[in-house]
C-alpha cells in the first residue's frame, strides 16, 4: 500500500508562516454598479449567538440529540486514490470531492466512497494546475471551480473531469475566491498589510467588483508583522440554504444573501472576552501575547443548528504554539438555545451512541448532514480501545460491523468521512 502523511483530524492547529503571498488589492477593476457593505444592509431575521455565555458550561452531549443515523464511508484504498492529509471535502448528491495535498488534485469519489478520478492535471500548462487554494462546487450546473495558487486563476472543470475554461483576473491579491450564485465569484482576504478596503468582494466573470463587505482593521506600514497564523477549523465560506455564507477570521458577523442576493448580516457570534483584540492580531505587531482566552472559530450551519468549532493559541516569541482551547459549540436557530460540548477522555466532540464509532466535531455540514474526517490510524485506536469495547449504543448490530472492520483495517489505508443524518 502506498504511503501517505498521516493526519490526526482531532489536532486543531497547524502554523503557516507567510501563508502566501499577498498584493494590495487598490488595483481591483471598477464597475457602476452600486457597492453595498455591511453599513447598508440589515436584514430583519439578524441573530446573536451568545458564545461567550455558552461556553461557561460544558456537558457531554451524545450524537443521538440531534442526529438520527451516522454512517461511516472509506475512501477507496486503490492506488491511484490514496490520499494525503485531508483540508476540505464537499458532497454533493452522488459525489464526494476531496482536497488532499496527496497528489496536490482535487479527487472525486462516488457517494459509497468509490475512486472515480483526479480532477485535472498536474503541472504549468494552460488546462493544468499545481497547488489548489480552494475549490468550490456549483452542484445545478455540474461544474467545479478551482482557484490555484502561485498562477492566481480559477480553472473551471465539469463534474466528468472535462476542462471547460480559465478565470484570471487583475487584482491576484485575493487570498480565496468561489462560486457563489449564477456566474459569480467571491473573493475573500483578512486583512495582512492593514490597508485593506474589503474582507469579501463579489465579482463577475470580467472582473468588475459588484458588492463587498468592509474591513475594519487597519495599521501603519511599520506595524506589519510578516506573520500569518492559520487555524484549521477556521473557514472563511460554507453554503447552507443553498446561499454562500461568509465569515472573516477577525470579524464575528455571518454574512449571506438575501432574496435581492445582496449580500447581508445573517448572524454575529458574540465572544466577548474570547475575542482576539484588533490590535493584537497576528499579522499585526504586537508586544503582547494574545490572552489565553482568545480563540479562533470555524462556523458551519445545517437548517436548524449553527455549529462554532474553536481554538488556537500561539506564542510569538517562541514560536510554538498551545492548545489551551479545543472545542465545539451548537446553537439550535428554532429554539435559541446554545450547548458546549464537554471533553471526554480528553477529547471535545459528539460521543457516538449510536454505533460506538469515534465522537467527532463537525468539520463540514449541509442543510441535513454534518459530517468529519477521521484517518485509518484514530479509527484503528478507537476501535481497538476499551471505550469503544465498553460502550453501550442504540444499535448493537451496527457497532458489531465496526468490531468486524477492525480485524482488516490497516494504520495507513485511506481515510473515512464520519456522516451523521440530523434528526428533522
Amino acid at each position: 500500500m502506498k504511503n501517505h502523511n498521516v493526519f490526526y483530524p482531532f489536532r486543531f492547529v497547524f502554523v503557516l508562516f507567510i501563508f502566501f503571498v499577498s498584493c494590495n488589492t487598490g488595483s481591483q477593476n471598477k464597475t457602476e454598479t452600486k457597492v453595498e457593505t455591511d453599513e447598508t444592509v440589515h436584514p430583519d431575521s439578524f441573530f446573536t449567538i451568545p458564545f461567550a455565555e455558552i461556553i461557561k458550561n460544558k456537558r457531554e452531549v451524545a450524537v443521538s440529540e440531534i442526529a438520527k443515523s451516522v454512517e461511516y464511508i472509506q475512501l477507496g484504498n486503490t492506488e491511484e486514490s490514496m490520499l494525503g492529509n485531508i483540508m476540505d471535502v464537499q458532497l454533493t448528491k452522488d459525489y464526494i470531492f476531496v482536497k488532499h495535498n496527496g497528489s496536490r488534485l482535487l479527487t472525486q469519489f462516488d457517494r459509497n466512497g468509490h475512486f472515480i478520478r483526479h480532477i485535472g492535471a498536474e503541472g504549468r500548462g494552460p488546462k493544468e494546475y499545481g497547488l489548489m487554494r480552494k475549490f468550490s462546487l456549483d452542484e445545478k450546473n455540474q461544474l467545479i471551480y478551482i482557484h490555484t495558487n502561485w498562477t492566481h486563476k480559477i480553472m473551471v472543470y465539469n463534474f466528468d473531469g472535462e476542462y471547460i475554461k480559465t478565470l484570471q483576473f487583475g487584482f491576484s491579491g485575493r487570498g480565496f475566491f468561489v462560486w457563489s450564485r449564477d456566474t459569480f465569484l467571491v473573493s475573500f482576504s483578512e486583512p495582512q498589510f492593514g490597508n485593506e478596503p474589503y474582507v469579501f468582494i463579489e465579482t463577475n466573470p470580467q472582473g468588475d467588483t459588484l458588492q463587498t463587505t468592509a474591513n475594519h482593521i487597519f495599521w501603519d506600514e511599520n506595524e506589519q508583522s510578516h506573520l500569518m497564523v492559520s487555524y484549521w477549523g477556521r473557514n472563511e465560506f460554507y453554503r447552507a440554504d443553498d446561499k454562500l455564507h461568509m465569515k472573516g477570521w477577525y470579524n464575528d458577523t455571518v454574512y449571506t444573501y438575501n432574496d435581492e442576493n445582496k449580500f447581508i448580516p445573517q448572524f454575529y457570534i458574540n465572544l466577548g472576552k474570547h475575542k482576539i483584540p484588533d490590535d493584537q492580531v497576528y499579522e499585526r505587531k504586537s508586544t503582547q501575547p494574545v490572552p489565553d482566552e482568545c480563540y479562533w472559530v470555524g462556523v458551519n450551519e445545517s437548517s436548524d443548528y449553527v455549529f462554532i468549532r474553536y481554538g488556537l493559541q500561539f506564542d510569538r516569541k517562541s514560536k510554538s504554539l498551545h492548545e489551551l482551547a479545543d472545542g465545539c459549540v451548537f446553537y439550535n436557530k428554532k429554539t435559541t438555545e446554545g450547548t458546549a460540548l464537554k471533553k471526554r477522555n480528553g477529547k471535545c466532540g459528539f460521543i457516538n451512541d449510536i454505533n460506538g464509532g469515534p465522537g467527532f466535531k463537525p468539520r463540514y455540514s449541509n442543510d441535513t448532514l454534518i459530517f468529519a474526517d477521521v484517518t485509518a490510524l484514530d479509527m484503528k485506536q478507537h476501535l481497538d480501545s476499551e471505550e469503544f469495547k465498553t460502550q453501550e449504543v442504540k444499535f448493537p448490530e451496527q457497532k458489531e460491523k465496526l468490531v468486524q472492520l477492525s480485524k482488516t483495517l490497516k494504520e495507513d489505508d485511506n481515510s473515512f468521512l464520519m456522516i451523521a443524518r440530523l434528526k428533522e
